[in-house]
């Protein structure tokens, strides 16, 4: 006799596989609401970690890139100054001299320019970074013409740089002097030819109010790297030149520097004359690009900018573990207290809507290494107080 659902003989009867999968249905039911929940949340977590993990990877990898490539730049400024009689890599037209060079226009007008008169010798180096943009782009834009020279402009704090370039054969402009996370120069890196064709409506603007273009196109060859102005100026000067000339120094507002007012203080450092070359920082950003969704300020004390110092190396420091600067025309500010920020050089950050990071106000910054007490005979960071690999002595 068959019974339906049993084993007979060994063989499994018809219906009893579906009949046994009904009743495993019926007892295991489906997810409650909790326990989709609880599903949910576990999977956002994961993600969350997954998406941060994946942040912190990529920022570190930038930060290894902007490491080597400074490190490179150490090389060749060493090789610049071996080649160029121990002189630091800085703009070397000077006023009243007709420079070696096939565009024309520009090497006349920097030989009637007055030698005696200190804006004259910024306005040299005006000259000088447009001939090298000029001549190693290919941009049609950029002509090497007196119509397109910037007026009003200092470009040795963020523009120091193209003469290294040229040594090096760089073309112009050049990721090996942008930080990988510079989301403005990194898309003009990108788009150059399309941010020379229409500046104004670029998608990251500059940090300037001007429209004109002979104000605008230079900004996509600009360095993240700033260069320390004691590398192309006077350790320390006097307001009064007397009785040693002016030097580079801060104005109020961070995005401005006062220039020397006696002729023949610029472009004249050497490599020699670096006291503590493992100490002294030779080039910095002047963001710090991989803290929070936007980065901030350097100046900051939970700020930490990558930077190269003049031994080649290089690596990312946190400010608050760097000396105190001082006030290169007032040498005495600071100078017996370098521990004490309010006898420091204090300077007002004054954040730019579109370029700085959002909601970013304006604060005052005590100096740090983008002034160095003592200039090249200075100590940015003092001995222990960061990690980094430290140059044989040969001993």
């Amino acid at each position: 006799m068959v019974i339906s659902g049993q084993r007979v003989g060994g063989c499994r009867l018809p219906g009893y596989e579906s009949k046994k999968r009904v009743r495993m249905m019926r007892h295991r039911g489906g997810f409650t609401l909790v326990e989709l929940a609880a599903v949910v949340a576990v999977a956002g977590v994961l993600v969350s970690l997954g998406v941060g993990t994946l942040g912190y990877s990529r920022d570190q990898a930038s930060v290894r890139s902007d490491i080597s490539d400074l490190r490179q730049i150490a090389q060749a400024s060493a090789m610049y100054a071996e080649s160029n009689q121990d002189r630091l890599f800085s703009f070397s037209w000077k006023p009243g001299e007709v420079p070696d060079t096939p565009n024309k226009e520009l090497a006349i007008a920097c030989g009637v320019l007055n030698p005696f008169n200190s804006s004259d010798a910024t306005r040299a180096a005006v000259y000088q970074q447009l001939d090298l943009v000029s001549r190693n782009s290919e941009f049609e834009e950029i002509v090497p013409s007196l119509s397109i020279a910037p007026v009003g402009h200092t470009p040795f704090p963020l523009y120091n740089h193209l003469v290294l370039m040229h040594y090096m054969g760089e073309s112009m402009p050049s990721a090996k002097f942008v930080s990988a996370g510079d989301r403005a120069r990194g898309y003009w890196l990108d788009n150059t030819e399309k941010y020379l064709a229409d500046p104004l409506n670029s998608k990251y603007l500059p940090p300037t109010t001007s429209t004109s273009f002979s104000q605008l196109w230079r900004w996509p060859f600009s360095s993240s790297y700033v260069t320390g102005p004691s590398h192309y100026s006077n350790d320390y000067g006097s307001l009064s030149n007397n009785p040693i000339p002016r030097t580079v120094a801060r104005a109020s507002n961070h995005r401005i520097w006062i220039m020397p007012t006696t002729p023949g203080v610029l472009g004249e450092r050497r490599m020699n004359e670096v006291a503590h070359p493992s100490l002294k920082v030779q080039m910095f950003d002047d963001y710090d690009r991989y803290t929070g969704q936007f980065g901030q300020y350097f100046g900051f004390d939970d700020s930490a900018s990558t930077m190269v110092f003049y031994d080649g190396s290089a690596g990312r420091f946190s400010t608050a573990s760097a000396n105190y600067g001082f006030e290169p025309n007032n040498p005495d500010r600071g100078a017996d207290m370098p521990d004490d920020p309010t006898s420091s050089d204090l300077y007002t950050y004054s954040p730019i809507a579109g370029w700085d990071p959002p909601g970013a106000s304006s604060m005052v910054i005590p100096a740090r290494y983008d002034q160095t007490r003592n200039g090249l005979q200075g100590i940015d960071f003092s001995p222990g107080s960061v990690r980094r690999p430290v140059r044989s002595t040969g001993k």
